[in-house]
């Protein structure tokens, strides 16, 4: 039958077409050859790394934020130190109660009211006239105070206090309790402190990270780190903006796992077995064992650490691939230890085999109306 005859021709068509390129097959991903293939070469996006003890040791003590590193540890500026918009209160007293300020609004003494310092930097003291005040630090002011009354008054003695304090302050803003501004004292404050003073954190520390801006620069850690490390716990400085910000951390499992899923996680270190079983484990009858593999952007710094030379780009950040062989007994050992970060992306290569058995079913599913259609057509023969 000629139809039966085309019909024949177009399926061997496709057999062979099917037989010739791997593209028909369908498939969740790139193959761990592909992957492992398209590393070697020299335009190449990404870095390779076989994860091993020595990979992960390295991992662990340069993945976080190093906030004392970043931006210091240090007070620059004494908070004591008056500054333009502060609010000052002056006290005078002298030693003979025929002087000046003798009698005035303070027993023995008078009290200048609350003024602020000035865009210049100055206030007004009756008597002594314009006084500096800015970047100086109340002992000063009061001294510079008593020398200008020094001829005027009787052994003047001055006060001067900072009644609101504008210019030495930090912002604390965002999943606080109470934000707002924060006035730093003499002694100075470390990041805990301010966040206690502005009422603390109003949800669980696990899902918050911290931002500093300091400047044009901003740097942000978890909220757990921050209180688990001391030496993250660095000291504030004026017009710093600290902010608790909600950011629930999660992952992607694709491939031949038992699942694909975006998984939200609260634990402040996830490691990859513990990642792997939030979704199942692998796909017995899919996954490549050999084929585990975590896309991560990392610090280019850090990845000239793990494999020096090595480098996709010249960029400050690298696209690198961690792969990890559960062949090997000792892979599992490397799943326990292997920290997972905020948005890590975990892949699942095919097995072989799983692609044979795909090209199976495919060529059978070709193959079958072939058959039905000789079939029908032996049948159609019989009776003629």
């Amino acid at each position: 039958m000629p139809f039966l005859t085309k019909f024949t021709s177009v399926s061997l068509a496709v057999i062979c077409l099917t037989t010739t390129s791997c593209t028909v097959m369908p498939s969740s991903g790139p193959s761990s050859a592909e992957i492992l293939e398209e590393a070697k070469e020299s335009y190449s996006p990404y870095t390779v790394i076989p994860v091993t003890p020595g990979i992960i040791s390295l991992l662990s003590s340069g993945m976080e934020t190093q906030l004392a590193a970043k931006l210091g540890n240090a007070r620059k500026r004494s908070s004591s130190i008056i500054g333009v918009g502060d609010t000052v209160v002056v006290s005078i007293w002298e030693a003979s109660p025929d002087g000046l300020f003798s009698g005035g609004s303070v027993k023995g003494g008078t009290e200048i009211p609350e003024q602020p310092v000035s865009e210049s930097g100055t206030i007004s003291v009756p008597y002594a006239g314009t006084v500096q005040a800015a970047n100086r630090t109340p002992q000063q002011v009061k001294a510079a105070i008593e020398n200008a009354l020094a001829r005027i008054a009787i052994q003047p003695q001055v006060l001067v206090s900072v009644v609101k304090n504008v210019s030495n302050t930090v912002t604390v803003t965002g999943e606080v309790a109470s934000s707002g501004r924060i006035a730093l004292s003499p002694r100075g404050e470390k990041l805990l402190d301010v966040i206690a003073m502005a009422g603390g954190p109003r949800i669980e520390s696990h899902q918050l990270s911290v931002q500093i801006t300091r400047g044009q620069r901003t740097e942000t850690i978890p909220m757990e780190r921050l209180i688990s490390d001391p030496s993250e716990n660095i000291y504030v400085q004026s017009d710093d903006v600290i902010a608790l910000i909600r950011q629930p951390r999660s992952f992607t499992v694709f491939g031949a796992a038992t699942s694909n899923a975006s998984i939200q996680f609260d634990e402040s270190q996830l490691f990859l077995n513990q990642a792997l079983a939030k979704v199942g484990g692998l796909n017995d009858d899919r996954a490549n064992a050999r084929g585990v593999f975590i896309y991560r952007t990392e610090p280019t710094a850090l990845v000239q650490r793990l494999v020096p030379g090595r480098v996709a780009s010249a960029g400050p950040t690298t696209n690198v691939i961690y792969q990890i062989d559960l062949k090997d007994p000792n892979g599992f050992f490397l799943l326990k230890s292997f920290s997972l970060q905020n948005r890590d992306l975990i892949f699942i290569a095919n097995s072989s085999l799983a692609e044979v058995r795909k090209f199976a079913t495919l060529v059978s599913s070709t193959t079958a109306p072939v058959a039905q259609a000789a079939t029908v057509g032996r049948a159609v023969n019989t009776f003629r």
